[in-house]
């Protein structure tokens, strides 16, 4: 019997997608490096350009065009494996951003791709992003949801077996799910923080919190602000040294806020290094 005030409810069809996204993410041999950033300039930069024109830019939004510029730079980091055992690396950047939207009363999420984010702008990658939570009927995932639900009808070993092997598939790996996997805990919650979530990626990042402390600058502490950025890849494919010339240069396009319409200059910033942030 049950306690007085609790309930049985069905596992929503989506989780049950993510339970099977676990099963099959413990496949991949990845390697995690956590890092922080200090997004001062950006978030400045941010800051002036909403007082200055009253749009808010958001902050996931900057990061996913970093992302997908840094990517464009250095493409051997979302190279797949097809099952001839060649490597298939894609030129354009497709980011899978898991997004938290309503639909019919319901709270679901979903994994949306924003495609070729490599040569799209902050402004342009923030409206999708937007325009996709109010509307998630517009996000081609969310369209697929019959098909979902069909997949779910399959046994639970095929179905593990069929989501391990997609990335033996790279093509219909980018269709689905995108070349690249971003996850957003600050758009779920506030606080610093790092985070790892499921390797169904060669390169995943998660963007997680933004802390406030102070740094050395010019012999004087300031206070700065520094996000926490966990980078995993599928070493199986990656090698240390793309990943290295990845990271700086990710690095670099953050801690200069590359991009932003209210930025400075990049000599006006400092050395890179992590508020809650959309």
């Amino acid at each position: 019997m049950l306690q007085r005030g609790s309930k049985v409810v069905p596992v929503p069809w989506v989780r049950r997608l993510v339970m099977d996204a676990g099963r099959a993410a413990h496949r991949r041999h990845a390697v995690h490096g956590l890092f922080e950033v200090d997004v001062t300039t950006a978030r400045e930069a941010l800051r002036r350009h909403r007082s200055a024109t009253g749009e808010e830019l958001s902050f996931t939004a900057f990061v996913i065009a970093c992302v997908g510029r840094a990517v464009a730079a250095e493409p051997a980091v979302q190279a797949y494996r097809d099952l001839h055992g060649r490597e298939v690396i894609f030129g354009q950047v497709d980011i899978g951003l898991p997004i938290e939207a309503t639909l019919d009363g319901v709270p679901f999420a979903f994994t949306h791709v924003i495609r070729d984010a490599g040569r799209r702008s902050v402004r342009d990658i923030h409206r999708e992003i937007r325009a996709v939570k109010a509307d998630p009927n517009r996000s081609p995932s969310v369209r697929k949801a019959a098909w979902a639900r069909a997949y779910l009808l399959l046994p639970g070993i095929v179905r593990t077996g069929l989501l391990g092997a997609l990335h033996r598939l790279p093509e219909r790996q980018r269709a689905l799910a995108g070349t690249v996997g971003v996850t957003a805990v600050g758009m779920f919650g506030a606080g610093g923080g790092w985070g790892i979530a499921f390797q169904l990626h060669t390169l995943s990042i998660v963007i997680g919190g933004i802390t406030v402390r102070p740094a050395l600058r010019a012999g004087q502490l300031v206070e700065r602000e520094w996000l926490q950025l966990t980078v995993s890849v599928d070493h199986d494919i990656v090698d240390g040294a793309p990943t290295a010339r990845f990271i700086s240069r990710l690095r670099s396009l953050l801690t200069f806020a590359d991009g932003l319409p209210a930025a400075p200059p990049p000599a006006a910033s400092t050395e890179a290094g992590g508020q809650n942030h959309d």
